[in-house]
């Protein structure tokens, strides 16, 4: 999907997309294509369908040619057709139009094929037509075209310069004359008022090459399509997808994917500079296809008998001799000596006693190699100094020197001693900082970021509760309910969008409260009628564990809260919880439902009870246990923005709650108040996660506990912020790597054009040096960040074009939004005048720059306008959802 965005239009095999992908791209304003064999059945499938007639076999696709006269085929093409527009393609794509001229027919039976086909091609336009967007594009049947009664949306040829042999599974260059001949085909298709098409084939590994023939067909007046002999991969057409997936190793036998380094360490790593993090099991290598054109980066951080496997020695092998993508290797270093060559290193033993190194920015002292089993390494025999270049060297107790980190052409190496550490009271540290020298050894090219952790120029600001201890009795005056306390003392004083949950169990009749059920779905009923709380589900017993791969001795909480003759289920913990909420805790009238799920206890559901979310149609965060403060600082504590599957997606919690800051209620009961530590540094000098308040409804239970929360609310509002709810703080995160980044062909400059699609990312990150020009489209503005230009999107597909200096008007010297603490509907230019829409949830506050010669022209609300020099402020008195223009002269 990733790749997909990058484009206007797709093609795609049905049985390889969901509803839910197809929907996604559709979001993105993308027209989806659904391939149809008219010709021919892909053996591979099993019996023909209907046992229709077979008139001969295309041995090199192992496919059968079929009959167009019979019925039977006939009905099984009309049917699928139909399938694929109820499941909501836009169009078909035909393919093997002329395969019947395989067949040895006379002419006669030539041309009776060819009015059965014309009389198909016919009929599926006819059941297209009662859908305005569905359209027909025709990979050839140049002959057919003018017989027919519609226009096709295009016509397609392949292999009219560069073109692939299935049966060799080769590529050659066409001759001079079957490019001619085919080029009067297309000339004749675009005479007709007809867009051309042209699929050419290149290699993976020859992207440059692709990207050049695609120009050359532009040239020519095509719409070009370059990729594999077998459509596998992403290719190139107008435009191209950057490749920003890293792929990491892990041990599937050792680690589960959530708890492997890749997703620990180096998933925040590589999201923070805009990459996609795509972690992948060693043991099933075999079943990789690795596509060249799509990845930056490999980084392999393995135990070393993982890489006995000759696969994965060949896997390095081939990438090391692809100069586009960088290797990383971390920790442990193969045994082969033929390997370790290739890595320009020679085993020398291990390192004795105590080491040191010759840098000075260890985070810690180094460990003690008091077993003598820490491998140590030199640089092997000739190797080119220019090629290698070691930046920090090891000592051990007997002088002895070898290699902790270095760089090469191809990448570089983080050796055991300098990797991630773990320490006394579950602290866990990196020995150097690794955005300095982990990251930069992939030499990631910089690209625009997408960001979640802004808005409209300003962090996001988001607020959830669990419900757990909502029944729990408060040590304060009253002795009332902690949940009526969290009411009266924080949702009523703060009306911030909030988040805010139940667990069934605890407030039900036929929970562990009954006696108490009546007054307690009451306080829940009066919670989720204040305006600005959404309401969320956080189960309906608490499942401490939601994947039982995962085993634990101490079990602190049970596996769910003790409830009379109930067995776990996860679709009764799910489905049924959000169930109750929506028929007994909704008030009267009110058109609110379940918006989010948040997951108890351990937080770690596994990609089926995920997708259990996905089939309600709501977000599902919580997870991720992201905890810093000045006194216990590390980027190996912060966790990636979610946990990704091909078919699933976790949004976890930016921060975690206040069992940690009040050490699981033990001690300093307002230790919550260290919150704004953790703000702060996940704020700068990189700002890696938004602000995130989230809590129990146990925190109402002590005064302290309390005069914690406010203390965070106080701070949090008193910061340049843009509230939002948790659904749509998770809407724009649980996009995040299905975000598309292209360049165009066309455009091969230093100041690039970039092409961004995302159904919902909103933001992104840009070196400070560089603005936005002119030329860009689908923008709202900018606003710098303590580590880069944050721009903000305005609408799905955006065409980002960036200008070198930072001295130049950014778009041009056009109005652009500087900040605004609501969330951008509408930024649209109808001649001089700029329609705006915004939604805040607080009182609005938007400002505006470069706008000297604009003034407020109407608002379906009343709004305050004010201009300070090129600066125009707006403000509301109350939030809303804001109808702006403003004309600029």
């Amino acid at each position: 999907m990733r790749e997909l965005l990058s484009f206007d239009r797709v093609v795609v095999t049905p049985t390889q997309i969901s509803d839910r992908q197809i929907a996604q791209l559709h979001k993105a304003n993308i027209k989806v294509y659904g391939y149809l064999s008219v010709g021919e059945w892909d053996n591979s499938l099993g019996q023909v369908p209907g046992g229709s007639n077979v008139m001969t076999q295309n041995t090199a696709w192992n496919a059968s040619v079929m009959d167009l006269r019979d019925n039977g085929w006939r009905d099984y093409l009309l049917s699928e057709a139909e399938a694929l527009g109820n499941r909501g393609f836009d169009g078909l794509f035909l393919d093997t139009l002329d395969s019947y001229m395989l067949a040895p027919l006379s002419a006669d039976e030539l041309d009776a094929q060819q009015v059965a086909l014309i009389d198909m091609l016919d009929e599926l336009s006819r059941n297209a037509s009662d859908d305005s967007e569905v359209e027909l594009i025709l990979n050839r049947g140049f002959e057919l075209i003018s017989r027919l009664s519609f226009q096709p949306a295009a016509v397609v040829a392949e292999s009219m310069i560069n073109g692939y042999d299935a049966a060799f599974d080769s590529y050659s260059v066409r001759t001079a004359a079957d490019t001619q001949w085919v080029t009067d085909r297309l000339r004749e298709v675009q005479q007709a008022g007809i867009e051309a098409i042209v699929i050419d084939y290149l290699p993976s590994d020859r992207q440059q090459e692709r990207i050049a023939a695609a120009r050359r067909l532009v040239e020519l007046g095509f719409t070009p399509y370059l990729s594999n002999g077998l459509l596998t991969d992403v290719g190139v057409s107008t435009v191209y997808p950057v490749p920003r997936r890293i792929l990491a190793f892990y041990n599937g036998n050792q680690f589960l994917k959530k708890l492997s380094p890749c997703h620990r360490f180096l998933s925040v790593l590589i999201e923070y500079a805009g990459y996609v993090p795509e972690c992948f099991d060693v043991n099933a290598i075999d079943s990789l296809h690795f596509d060249p054109a799509k990845y930056a980066g490999v980084v392999y951080w393995l135990a070393q008998s993982n890489y006995t496997s000759s696969a994965l020695a060949r896997f390095i092998e081939q990438v090391l001799q692809n100069q586009s993508v960088q290797s990383l290797f971390i920790g442990e270093l193969p045994e082969s000596r033929t390997l370790l060559e290739s890595l320009h290193l020679q085993a020398a033993g291990n390192f004795q006693g105590n080491l040191s190194t010759n840098v000075n920015q260890l985070r810690y002292r180094m460990p003690t190699s008091t077993l003598n089993v820490t491998p140590r390494y030199i640089l092997a025999p000739g190797v080119d100094s220019t090629d290698v270049s070691v930046k920090v060297e090891i000592t051990d107790a007997q002088g002895a020197k070898g290699i902790g980190l270095m760089e090469t052409s191809w990448g570089g190496i983080v050796t055991q001693s300098l990797t991630v550490q773990e320490m006394m009271g579950d602290r866990i540290r990196w020995s150097l900082d690794p955005f300095e020298n982990i990251l930069s050894l992939l030499r990631l090219p910089s690209i625009p970021v997408p960001d979640v952790t802004t808005e409209s120029g300003q962090r996001i600001l988001t607020a959830h509760i669990d419900g757990d201890g909502f029944p729990s009795i408060t040590y304060t005056g009253n002795r009332g309910f902690a949940a009526e306390e969290i009411r009266r003392q924080i949702l009523e004083r703060y009306p911030l969008p909030h988040t805010v949950s139940v667990i069934e169990a605890e407030v039900a009749p036929h929970g562990i409260y009954p006696q108490f059920s009546a007054e307690l779905e009451n306080i829940a009923r009066g919670i989720f009628s204040l305006d600005h709380v959404e309401i969320a589900s956080h189960t309906f017993s608490h499942p401490f564990f939601w994947d039982e791969r995962i085993a634990s001795g101490e079990r602190v909480y049970g596996d769910s809260l003790e409830i009379p003759g109930y067995e776990l289920d996860y679709d009764r913990e799910v489905f049924g919880s959000v169930e109750y909420i929506e028929r007994e805790l909704i008030p009267a009238g009110s058109d609110k439902k379940v918006e989010v799920f948040l997951w108890s206890g351990s937080a770690n559901p596994t990609p089926d009870v995920i997708q259990k979310t996905h089939e309600l149609g709501i977000y599902n965060v919580n997870g991720g246990n992201t905890y810093v403060v000045n006194s216990n600082f590390s980027i190996a504590q912060i966790y990636p923005h979610l946990n990704w599957y091909p078919n699933a997606v976790q949004v976890y919690a930016p921060l975690m709650n206040e069992n940690l800051y009040t050490d699981l209620w033990t001690d300093n009961y307002n230790g919550y108040s260290r919150a704004v530590e953790s703000f702060q540094l996940l704020g700068e000098p990189r700002r890696l996660k938004p602000i995130s308040i989230y809590y129990h409804m146990y925190s109402g239970i002590y005064p302290a506990s309390i005069r914690a929360l406010q203390q965070v609310y106080d701070w949090a509002i008193s910061q340049p912020v843009t509230p939002m709810y948790l659904s749509e703080f998770a809407a724009r995160a649980s996009s995040l790597y299905e975000t598309g980044l292209a360049r165009s062909i066309l455009n091969d400059s230093d100041a690039p054009v970039w092409l961004v699609a995302s159904t919902g990312v909103r933001s992104l990150r840009i070196d400070a040096g560089a603005v936005p020009d002119a030329d860009s489209v689908g923008l709202t503005g900018l606003n710098k960040g303590p580590d880069g230009t944050y721009i903000s999107l305005a609408q799905p597909r955006a065409t980002l074009s960036l200008a070198g200096d930072e001295r130049l008007s950014p778009f041009g010297g056009d109005p652009y939004l500087q900040t605004a603490n609501g969330q951008i509907e509408q930024w649209q230019w109808q001649g001089q005048e700029l329609l705006i829409e915004v939604e805040s949830h607080v009182p609005l506050e938007m400002t505006i720059a470069q706008a000297t010669n604009c003034q407020l022209k109407q608002s379906d609300t009343q709004i305050d306008s004010q201009q300070s020099g090129a600066t125009l402020n707006l403000a509301s008195s109350s939030p809303g959802r804001f109808r702006l223009s403003l004309l600029c002269i």
